[in-house]
């Protein structure tokens, strides 16, 4: 995607390391694959890419607001009445 931004302002450039994610499996495969330009491109291509991430939301907004799961509250609840029909049985024998 970068490497199709920085073509369409007429930097060309290449990919190195997009076949290695693959090979990682199910590791993350970071700072592998990088965007190479010319040095003498070096510059306008970092300001590109710095003014396109600047309009990128942001990583967490991204994500949907997660709540606590409910297993955990069903299990708390399942113990306490499971304590209190235990504590009946046990009573009633007693």
């Amino acid at each position: 995607m970068i490497l199709g931004l920085l073509e369409q302002q007429r930097i060309p450039g290449r990919i190195e390391g997009e076949y290695l994610q693959g090979g990682i499996g199910g590791l993350q495969a970071m700072g592998l694959v990088r965007v190479l330009v010319s040095d003498a491109d070096y510059a306008e291509a970092r300001k590109i890419i710095s003014e396109w991430e600047s309009v990128q939301p942001a990583p967490d907004s991204a994500k949907p607001e997660t709540q606590p799961a409910g297993g955990i509250r069903i299990f708390i609840i399942g113990a306490i009445v499971g304590a209190w029909i235990m504590y009946w049985l046990l009573k009633g024998h007693s």
